[in-house]
């Protein structure tokens, strides 16, 4: 019996799914650490891809919203869910201030709404899971940069692979976090 070969469909799928294993070969640890010192120091997430968000335009939310209990800008410390590069880093329009990591595995982590940074970090910079970031914030939804205070304080998660004609494809982060819940570090804030 001849054997089969595969067709491009096949080849593209089976593509794409080791692009989405490479994700979970980088998670270490959840981006936001829990608190030893403030019990009320809570964070919430909910599955909320491609709902609708609105600011210039109507869109899909690619990511996920991990959201303070404690609604105080540069209070939860967020920190790097897998070793990588940093790639991108400073003011967005949307995203406000944000950094994004390129992980050995060439996936994209991004982080928004930071309030602020723990370093001055640049392009380039070699980062290691669990290494702090920055603050939780309310920044961006402005284009003067800077502008916060349009929402309530969280972190906007978004994952995104790459292929040699795609550039950019967006991947729902909520199952990542889920996974991760159970690799928070501790820190005293």
């Amino acid at each position: 019996m001849p054997v089969k070969e595969d067709t491009k469909e096949e080849e593209r799928a089976r593509g794409y799914y080791e692009l989405y294993e490479n994700i979970w070969k980088d998670l270490v640890y959840f981006p936001v650490p829990a608190s030893t010192e403030n019990e009320e120091a809570v964070i919430s997430y909910e599955n909320s891809w491609m709902f609708e968000r609105t600011y210039g335009g109507s869109y899909g939310h690619e990511g996920t919203d991990v959201m303070a209990g404690i609604n105080q800008s540069g209070y939860y410390p967020i920190v790097s869910i897998s070793d990588g590069v940093v790639e991108n880093i400073g003011w967005l329009e949307k995203g406000g201030w944000r950094i994004g990591i390129r992980s050995l595995h060439d996936v994209y982590f991004y982080y928004a709404h930071l309030d602020s940074y723990a370093e001055e970090f640049k392009p380039g910079d070699v980062i290691r899971a669990g290494q702090l970031l920055g603050y939780m914030g309310n920044t961006g939804y402005g284009k003067t940069e800077g502008t916060s205070g349009k929402f309530d304080v969280h972190l906007h998660l978004g994952i995104y692979l790459q292929t040699e004609e795609i550039p950019e494809i967006a991947v729902n982060p909520y199952w990542f976090l889920k996974y991760l819940e159970n690799n928070r570090l501790q820190y005293a804030y």
